[in-house]
């Protein structure tokens, strides 16, 4: 079933506004209002003031029924066992709520990662939400079902893109939810969907995992990278509240140092790979 999402977000931020009001109001006390050609130094001071504020949101402060949280991030506009070093790394991550998965896109290696992160880790089918940027549904899911081991529940794509949309899922054995967002600029309707999806899904029987691929496909598309960042600070805090777990996947190679720096600062594990396969934590 795939339901429209795309109806028109408020506008409501003045791009120009400057970093120390950005910092006000996620609760930091950031004074720079200057930033790099790629909003790099400004990042820096935007996570120190996150980080200061004390990280994720409690429960208590994530509510669905005040989208208006959302209202902050508007713009304008067939894998094989993993080696016992790398089990013994998925093991350290099994706590976190946020993972970012760093490394070189469309390789059998992020692939494989993705599955494993995807996976139940209990007997109990897993739930499948993935937010798709670049993707068609039918790609991602195609992809993590070669490689995905272990029964499945329900699977859920927020299918985000800025061209025509499958209507037939036929390839993928089972049935998909797809929510749509036409714009993959209005990160505040991503929210939205997403927090709509996490909701209908509070009952649900086994665990949820959640693939966002890519953070560097939603970069790309989103000159602010403040306003991602906003976003993905108000995600991690809905994904922990949910009881979920999700992971994000970054190509690091496609950015410069300040700004890998500054994103992989939002996420409680950062698991790093190569295309050799190796596999490191940070």
């Amino acid at each position: 079933m795939e339901h429209g999402e795309d109806e028109s977000s408020t506008e409501d931020d003045d791009p120009s506004s400057s970093l120390a009001d950005l910092a006000d109001r996620l609760g930091g006390d950031s004074t720079a209002n200057s930033s790099g050609p790629d909003g790099g130094s400004s990042l820096s001071d935007l996570a120190e003031s996150i980080e200061t504020r004390g990280g994720s949101m409690s429960t208590e402060e994530i509510d669905d029924s005040d989208l208006g949280r959302w209202e902050f991030v508007d713009r304008d506009a067939g894998g094989s066992a993993a080696d016992p070093k790398t089990e013994a790394l998925l093991e350290l991550t099994g706590g976190a709520s946020n993972v970012l998965l760093s490394g070189p896109g469309d390789c059998p290696a992020e692939q494989d990662l993705c599955a494993r992160l995807m996976e139940s880790g209990t007997d109990d089918p897993v739930n499948l939400l993935v937010v798709s940027i670049s993707e068609t549904p039918s790609q991602r899911l195609s992809t993590l079902e070669s490689y995905l081991e272990g029964p499945v529940g329900e699977t859920a794509v927020v299918d985000v893109r800025n061209y025509n949309r499958e209507t037939s899922y036929e390839n993928y054995d089972g049935p998909v939810d797809v929510r749509t967002v036409s714009n993959a600029q209005d990160l505040r309707r991503i929210g939205i969907v997403t927090s709509k999806l996490l909701t209908e899904w509070d009952d649900v029987s086994g665990p949820v995992t959640m693939c966002v691929h890519s953070l560097s496909d939603l970069l790309d598309v989103n000159e602010d990278h403040q306003q991602v960042f906003r976003f993905l600070h108000v995600l991690r805090g809905r994904v922990q509240s949910a009881g979920v777990r999700a992971h994000y996947h970054f190509d690091p190679t496609r950015y410069e140092g300040q700004t890998v720096r500054t994103f992989e600062s939002l996420f409680d594990t950062v698991l790093q790979f190569d295309e050799d396969g190796s596999v490191g934590i940070d």
